[in-house]
């Protein structure tokens, strides 16, 4: 699910338009990688992409919008393939791998990233926001609707804060884990810790 922008970018989109978007997503992946969220301008931002502060603006609302433009285009890489037709007891352990995948993927800029912006800053915030949603989004139509008594809502609540718990924990809090580590991670919180 796409959150809203000021441009929308649901629909087919022109290939100027896309070489708009792709100079400010490098120019932000860029300035984030040498200095904090919190200190990158939109002056800065508009020089490193090479167009005019007018032309930012006819794009995004703000810095916000753009971090916001930035996950759902690394977003748009995992391979989250249709989870409904997976079996149920495997959706979780599918969209914690697509999600993980791309977080791997991106390591290393991860990295230097997290040397500028901790996570407790509001770079990650906005990134742990965004998982959120897109977490929830992916387990509300995935949840087996049958096995569970309570609503749909406020199970993919549970299972996107606990997927996204372990992938906090594992990614952006420096506690590297296997990939068998993570599932058995999400899967005790999922069954209650008292229970392991």
């Amino acid at each position: 699910m796409l959150t809203a922008m000021k441009k929308d970018i649901t629909g087919k989109i022109t290939r100027g338009t896309q070489r708009t978007l792709d100079a400010f997503f490098d120019a932000m992946t860029a300035l984030l990688q040498a200095k904090s969220f919190a200190d990158i301008s939109v002056n800065e931002l508009c020089e490193r992409a090479g167009y005019p502060r007018a032309t930012f603006y006819n794009y995004f609302e703000d810095r916000d919008d753009l971090l916001n433009y930035c996950w759902i285009a690394l977003s748009k890489q995992a391979d989250l393939a249709d989870l409904a037709s997976t079996d149920p007891e495997h959706r979780v352990d599918t969209a914690l791998d697509a999600m993980a995948d791309l977080l791997e993927s991106h390591a290393s800029r991860l990295a230097v990233i997290l040397k500028n912006n901790p996570p407790e800053g509001p770079m990650f915030a906005s990134l742990r926001s965004f998982i959120e949603r897109q977490a929830r989004e992916i387990i509300r139509t995935c949840i087996d609707r049958d096995r569970f008594t309570l609503p749909v809502d406020l199970i993919a609540d549970h299972y996107a804060n606990t997927v996204m718990l372990v992938l906090d924990w594992a990614y952006l809090r420096g506690h590297p884990l296997t990939r068998e580590q993570l599932h058995d991670y999400v899967h005790t919180l999922l069954r209650g810790v008292e229970a392991a």
